[in-house]
């Protein structure tokens, strides 16, 4: 059994995707065993402030419950603006 679990985000994360991001984030926090949570940015070509935020707010919960969350796969576009918002003091990078 791993104690990872990866939520792969899709090609436009904004705000019309938050209703399946917190489910997503529900599963993994309430996941027996399940420490670390990856962010795989892989696919994504598009985020907005909204995915910046709710990001922020399950990194939160996801602390309170002792676990971890990643990003993985960031790139071009969507590298620089996680580095502008400084997402890597939040964040560790896999």
């Amino acid at each position: 059994m791993t104690n990872q679990a990866v939520v792969i985000l899709p090609n436009r994360f904004d705000y019309g995707y938050h209703k399946e991001f917190q489910r997503k984030c529900t599963e993994c926090l309430e996941g027996n065993g399940i420490t670390k949570i990856v962010f795989d940015f892989g696919a994504v070509e598009y985020l907005d402030s909204a995915a910046l935020g709710m990001m922020m707010m399950w990194q939160r919960r996801a602390a309170a419950s002792n676990k971890k969350m990643y990003i993985k796969g960031a790139k071009g576009a969507t590298a620089q603006i996680l580095a502008m918002a400084n997402m890597q003091r939040i964040f560790d990078y896999i």
